[in-house]
Parts: structure tokens; sequence; C-alpha cells
């Protein structure tokens, strides 16, 4: 070797050897150099993404790719990541799209792939952001439009169907809030629209309540109680525990005076809803009640005791304090009987005044059948009954019947002297028309009776065994009849002027 390098040719042969080992040595170095400023350059990418500097993430992924001998999917990758930390999804896109058509990598198909669904989530996610800015603002129809887009993109996310339906609601258009979450639930078929729709559904339930107020409350105003009724009734059975129908049907009620059917109303409200209207209301009511329920059952007691003839108990229930100043303030009252004035129909108590009551039926509004007519009256200062009891035809004593009348007279020795009459006989529109027979009695003891005939309330004249009448000294009088006593004749007899009229007082002029 040491011989060869004395020769020209070797010596060029050493100098080329030299040169090549030279220029491999610079290109070595200079590989070396390339590929540990390339792991630098790309070192500093990654670092720049993982400490969120995604502009300087990008330009050192750039530049990297620059570089020779760099790894084309593991940077266009980076770089994507980069580009997706300032939300330019499109460009992140483009990025992995031209190096797949360089590369055909698996891992950036995979990358291309994930990133489109990000982009799609990020615009959904944009859009629902945006949404909720005009909710929040209660601009609904800018935030029913933004989450109509959302739908286009995701249109199995429930968010958006939830969302539209939840500003429907607040629009109160409850209607198009339920078709929003049909349409939701036919696409997901997913189980959280449950609660919403239960929501949607009171609204609408609540909205049709509305309406049947409103209909009931105009039913009232037209005074037309029977609809009005109706409604409440119907918004009741539709909303059992809303206050509103219950407070308007209890009115009607009270209105009416129909206190009964009104406390029995609030009674189960209050059952369902204790609020502080309906609590009102039913004390209020429960006055009311308690004055009537009193109301019933002195006016029961009344009809019974007339229809007994215990006339005491009769004055003593007519001169109470609350049958004068509250029960015959409405008169006339109507007890027991279906109907007023000419609807009424059955048996039961009619008070006309403070001192004129009918017990007894009635047909079409008239007095038909049996019945008791009932006065008080004065007498010498003090108060005495009067009463007609029997039969009853269009509305006045028609047929069998007899009365009862007290005066009061004074005696020689300033006593008073009770004479009571009680007349029995036939009566024709109030007049006694027919055989009649009249008792006598004084301070509760019979004195005699006589009978006689009347024709349209006048007694006739009596004739004896020779058919003749009985001669007065007073030609204004004339007799009407014997005085019998014990099936016998006491031997005198009963005149009357000639101007008499008999019947039933208030019957007969």
């Amino acid at each position: 070797m040491h011989g060869g390098l004395k020769t020209k040719e070797g010596r060029l042969f050493a100098l080329l050897i030299l040169i090549i080992v030279i220029f491999l040595g610079s290109l070595f170095f200079k590989n070396f150099i390339d590929n540990k400023n390339y792991k630098e350059q790309a070192v500093m990418a990654d670092k720049y993404l993982n400490d969120g500097n995604y502009e300087g993430a990008i330009q050192a992924y750039l530049k990297a790719l620059s570089m020779k001998n760099s790894n084309q999917e593991e940077l266009s990758i980076g770089l994507s990541e980069a580009y997706i930390g300032i939300n330019e999804y499109d460009k992140a896109l483009e990025i992995l799209r031209d190096c797949y058509k360089n590369t055909s990598g698996q891992k950036v198909k995979e990358k291309i792939e994930e990133v489109t669904a990000r982009k799609t989530d990020y615009e959904y996610n944009q859009i629902i952001s945006r949404a909720e800015i005009y909710f929040n603002n209660q601009e609904y129809d800018k935030a029913i439009a933004e989450y109509q887009k959302a739908k286009l993109i995701k249109s199995k996310e429930i968010t958006s169907y939830q969302r539209i339906a939840e500003a429907y609601i607040e629009k109160g258009e409850y209607k198009s809030a339920e078709e929003e979450v049909l349409d939701g639930i036919a696409l997901t078929q997913s189980e959280e629209f449950d609660g919403l729709m239960e929501r949607i559904k009171s609204y609408l339930l609540t909205e049709q309540y509305k309406q049947i107020l409103l209909e009931a409350q105009e039913y009232v105003y037209q005074e037309n109680y029977d609809e009005a009724i109706k409604k409440y009734k119907e918004a009741i059975k539709l909303l059992p525990e809303n206050e509103l129908a219950y407070s308007g049907l209890s009115e009607i009620y009270l209105q009416q005076k129909r206190y009964q059917e009104a406390y029995a109303l609030l009674q189960e409200a209050l059952k369902k809803n204790n609020s502080t209207i309906l609590k009102d209301l039913f004390e209020k009511v429960s006055i009311y009640k308690e004055e009537e329920d009193k109301k019933e059952n002195m006016l029961s007691s009344l009809n019974k005791a007339l229809k007994e003839l215990k006339l005491d108990q009769v004055i003593k229930i007519l001169n109470q304090e609350f049958f004068q100043e509250v029960i015959v303030e409405n008169a006339p009252i109507y007890f027991g009987i279906k109907g007023e004035g000419d609807t009424v129909d059955g048996k039961g108590l009619i008070i006309y005044d403070k001192n004129n009551i009918y017990s007894g039926e009635f047909q079409n509004g008239i007095r038909k059948g049996y019945g008791i007519f009932f006065r008080l009256s004065m007498s010498n200062g003090k108060q005495v009954p009067y009463y007609y009891e029997g039969e009853w035809d269009m509305d006045n004593p028609n047929g069998f019947g007899k009365t009862e009348e007290i005066i009061i007279r004074e005696n020689k020795e300033d006593k008073l002297i009770f004479h009571k009459t009680i007349t029995e006989g036939y009566y024709s529109n109030g007049a006694e028309n027919g055989s009649m027979r009249k008792y006598f009695y004084q301070d509760g003891k019979l004195q005699g009776y006589v009978d006689y005939t009347s024709q349209k309330g006048i007694p006739l004249a009596y004739i004896n065994e020779d058919g003749e009448t009985i001669p007065l000294s007073d030609e204004n009088q004339y007799v009407i009849g014997r005085i019998m006593m014990n099936e016998e004749a006491t031997g005198k007899y009963y005149s009357i002027n000639k101007k008499t009229l008999w019947g039933v007082k208030t019957f007969i002029k």
C-alpha cells in the first residue's frame, strides 16, 4: 500500500478514496443534522399543539412538513388538530385529504372520518349555542329557526325537539309544542320526552279549561245559568284540582240560594285544593247553609204543626224573630214542593206573608186537592188563629171543608171571653154553598150548633115544619136555623143580619 502511493496512479486513487470518504461523511453529517432539525421541529410542533398554541403549532407543522424525510401522515394529522384548535375544520379536512391522496394511509382515512364527525358536532353545537342565546333573550321565533337548522345536522338528537317544544310553550302555542314532541318521539323513540309531553298535556288541558270557563262566564252574562252550570261542571271534570270552576259554580249556587249544593261542592273542592279563595267561599256558604238549615227545620216544624192543627205551635213559630226577619223577607216561600209560581206541583207549604200560610196539595201552580189555609189575625189586642181545612180546586176552597175562627170579647166585668166558631160544610170558590153546620164554643166549652143551608155564601132563611119563617122584631135580621145541643133542640134560634155573606176569609168579599 505504501509502495503503491508512490506511484502517480496510487496517489490519484488515494485522493479519490479521500474525496469519496469526505463526501459520504459530509452527506451523513447533513442527514444527521437534517434529521435532528426535523425531530426538533416536530417535537416543537407537538409541544405547541399540546400547550394550546395552535397558531404556533400550525407554523411548526408546516415547516416540519417542508423538511426532508418528514412523516407526512403524522405531521398532517397533527396539523389538522392544530387547525381544529382554531375551529378551521374545513382546512383540517383539506390537509388530511391531500395527504391521503399521496399516502392512502389508514390512519389518515380514520382521521378524516373522525374530523368530519367532529366538524358536524362543532357546527351543531354552534347552532345550538346561538339558539340558546335567542331562547334566553325570549326571541323564540329566532330560537326555533336555529333549532330547526340543528335538526338538519343531527335529526335524531333530542335536544332540538325539546327546545323547540319549550319555545312553543313559552309562546303559548301548546298544540305546536305537542306536534314537535310527537315528531321527536317518532324519530328517536326516546323516553326522555315523557316528562315534557306530560307538561304539554297539562298546558293543553289548562287551555281547554280556560276556554270552557270563558264559555261559562258568557252564559252567566246572558243569565243562562243552566248552561253555565253545565260548563262549570265540565271544567271541574277536566281539571278537578283547579279552583276557578268551583268558585264560579258556587257563586251561581249562592245567587240561586242553592246553599246545600254550594256547601257540598266546596266541601269536595277543598279536598283537592285547599286554596284561600275556596276556604273563604266555604266559610261564606257555611253561614248561608246554617241559616238555610235553620230555615228548613223551622218550615218543616211549621208544616207538621199545621197539618196536625197544633195551632199554638203554629202561632209560636210565626212569632219567632227568625221567621219574621229572615223567612218572610223573601215571601212567597215554597217548601217541600217542586217549582215556583205556576210550576208548583205536589204537596208542601207556601208562606205568603207573616200571617198567611198554606199546607197541602198543588197542581200546575194552583191549590188543588186537600189543604189547610191558616191566617193569623188580631181580636181585642190578641193574636187569634183562623183556618180552613178541606178540599181545594181552581186555587180556591171548593168541596167539603171546615173553618175555625176565634173572636175575643169583653163581658161586663171586663173579662175576656173567647168565642170559637167551627163551620163544616160545602164551599164553592170560598163561599159557603150547600148544607152547613156551625159549632159555637165559649172559653173552650161547646154551647151548641146550628144546621143551615147557604147559596153562594148567603145563608138561607130557616123554614119550620109549617113551611114558615120565624118572625123577628128586628126586620134587618132573619133566622137561619135552630140551635141544637146533643142532637136536641134547645128551643133557641140562630139569626143573622140580612147582609151576611159567609165563607172562607180572604176568599170571599
